[in-house]
């Protein structure tokens, strides 16, 4: 792919034109400037979230919304196929995505929840805490089977609470065996232990197994994942395949107060509980600021 950037770039240089750098490697198609392409990941579509927050956007009929979260949306954005991104601030393209200029300051828009997981009759008595720390610490008294959720993201927060709890010997308990996910929500089913997983991932997930687990929802920060957004930089790629006022605007109406309350609402059947919290308000005050109507002095 190298070689065939440098000899358009020799073709461009020999006709009197120039080349961008970092431009898309592959020249992407026009864009309509009604229709925004949301990148999301899959989370987010699996849980029914999307369509949800997006109805009322839809039903203004400025724009189109188009969601497409079938590979990973960054490498779809290089290739010029997305005007905003919705992405989890941890994602492993985020970082080389806006420090190589191809994407705007991240905003961020919510956060998600990792929910430990309990087996029925749940013998470290943790159902009903709501402290991480303390949710721990009586899994580690009790000894009971723990299977680590061994992505990165679990396994920081879990390495965070080991020290917190005064860092017990994880000898006969802990279970560190190298699966995440789905995997590892098997296997503590299977060893009527324990586990940790995302809100939204273990409700899909039960929809097909129905496993012998219950969720126990922390309410402290070591448990969010914050989600933004990250709109394309038009500059990057050619004249009229980027929306970006369509990103803009969309980009302004999830951090809106009418959307940020929506997610607040949005509820999992059987679920008391917000799998989602709003954080618009995490961004600088010039971004809020342009969401927001001060009331005028009278």
């Amino acid at each position: 792919m190298r070689h065939t950037w440098v000899a358009v770039t020799m073709l461009l240089l020999a006709s009197g034109g120039s080349a961008t750098p970092a431009m898309a490697q592959t020249a992407p198609a026009a864009t309509s400037s009604n229709v925004v392409r949301f990148l999301v990941v899959r989370t987010e579509t699996d849980a029914g979230l999307m369509d949800y927050l997006l109805a009322d956007f839809r039903a203004q009929g400025r724009y189109q919304v188009v969601v497409d979260s079938g590979r990973d949306i960054y490498e779809q954005a290089r290739e010029g196929k997305g005007d905003l991104l919705f992405t989890h601030f941890r994602h492993a393209g985020l970082g080389a995505f806006v420090s190589e200029g191809l994407g705007l300051w991240p905003v961020t828009v919510m956060a998600n929840i990792t929910a430990f997981l309990a087996p029925p009759d749940d013998p470290a008595r943790i159902v009903g805490q709501t402290d991480s720390i303390e949710i721990f610490r009586r899994i580690a008294a009790a000894k009971r089977p723990f299977v680590v959720n061994g992505d990165p993201n679990s396994r920081y927060v879990l390495e965070t609470l080991w020290h917190a709890i005064g860092r017990p010997d994880k000898q006969g308990w802990y279970m560190d065996i190298g699966i995440e996910g789905d995997a590892a929500a098997a296997r503590a089913a299977q060893e009527r232990g324990y586990s940790m997983w995302g809100i939204t991932a273990f409700v899909e997930s039960q929809k097909a197994h129905n496993r012998p687990l219950q969720m126990v929802i922390p309410e402290d920060s070591m448990m969010h994942r914050f989600m933004l957004t990250v709109a394309v930089n038009p500059a990057r790629f050619p004249a009229g395949t980027i929306n970006a006022e369509g990103a803009q605007a969309l980009q302004a109406y999830l951090l809106s107060p009418q959307t940020q309350a929506r997610i607040l609402a949005f509820r999992y059947a059987g679920l008391g509980v917000p799998p989602f919290l709003a954080a618009g308000r995490n961004n600088e005050n010039t971004v809020v600021e342009k969401v927001t109507q001060p009331v005028p002095a009278r």
